[in-house]
């Protein structure tokens, strides 16, 4: 994950740290899915070191989330448990394989960089995550024409399954001499050029500001910067939350402020919650998968599906 708090182009890219310790492993910025951030400073890794491949999806985008779809999501190294299937619709954890969620809970595989594109992906899947912040070197190092070269073992993995993919998951990134690219906007309209017959059914994004018109202006276009939906397709925030600044209480406040404007927007397909060691005040899950305060917070706020 990259971290950030800044709302134009020219700000987002900022410094971001090295890869941490989160969940069950180290996590390098070789073989581990990471995390993302938004207009960004520091990159903060907490992802599991397993990779994965599949997907389907095409060139143009499926509809939004439609009547009964439960948007909201966690990822996590930990799996949520019972407790939260009154509220949580789904998980993932930069990870192919994924298990320990309470009933309900379906599990994300993410193919989180090229060297397990191609791989097999668990059978009860319904959609595919992509490269996990390719434009970093920290997290998946690709560029935007490598992310597009290795995009048909993506495909072939999901095709396994017959199930939809997600784009590559983009978040700003700096220093400049840390990343394939710093803008994010500019990184997906150059893998989309060299992918012109890839299927991509959704775009996933990454936001580490702590405040919702930020978020807004990150995914709508129209304002400081241009926005997600330009490229037509449903939109999924895979990793969101404040930075590790925050306390809980305002981690609380923006989850609160957020979360509404998420559950009403018709172009964001899901969403889900940061809840890793490199953020500790936005922890929804605890070790034995019980929820936090904040995760019982998280559990409660309105669904529209509800």
């Amino acid at each position: 994950m990259a971290l950030a708090c800044s709302e134009s182009s020219d700000d987002a890219a900022q410094t971001q740290g090295n890869p941490v310790t989160s969940g069950n492993s180290a996590v390098s910025s070789s073989d581990t899915g990471g995390s993302g951030g938004s207009s960004g400073s520091s990159s903060v890794t907490g992802a599991n070191t397993s990779e994965s491949a599949g997907g389907s999806g095409g060139a143009g985008g499926s509809g939004g989330a439609s009547p009964g779809t439960c948007k909201r999501g966690i990822a996590a190294n930990v799996a949520p448990g019972p407790a939260f299937s009154s509220g949580v619709g789904w998980w993932n954890n930069w990870a192919i394989r994924g298990d320990g969620a309470g009933d309900g809970i379906e599990f994300v595989p993410m193919i989180w960089g090229s060297s397990t594109a191609g791989d097999e992906i668990p059978e009860d899947s319904r959609f595919l995550l992509g490269f996990n912040e390719p434009n970093f070197f920290a997290q998946a190092n690709l560029s935007a024409e490598q992310a597009a070269a290795s995009w048909p073992e993506v495909e072939a993995s999901a095709r396994s399954q017959g199930v939809p993919i997600v784009s590559p998951a983009m978040n700003y990134c700096g220093p400049a001499d840390q990343c394939h690219d710093t803008d994010p906007y500019a990184y997906l309209r150059d893998f989309f050029a060299a992918c012109g017959d890839c299927q991509v059914d959704y775009v996933a994004v990454h936001w580490y500001n702590c405040d919702l018109p930020s978020l807004r202006d990150y995914l709508e276009p129209g304002d400081n910067l241009e926005g997600f939906e330009q490229f037509g397709k449903p939109i999924w925030l895979t990793e969101f939350s404040c930075d590790p600044s925050a306390s809980v209480e305002q981690q609380e406040a923006y989850m609160r402020e957020a979360i509404p404007y998420l559950e009403a927007n018709p172009n964001v397909f899901r969403y889900s919650w940061f809840s890793a060691g490199p953020i500790p005040n936005a922890q929804l899950i605890n070790d034995d998968g019980s929820p936090t305060e904040l995760g019982e917070t998280y559990i409660d706020l309105p669904r529209s599906c509800d």
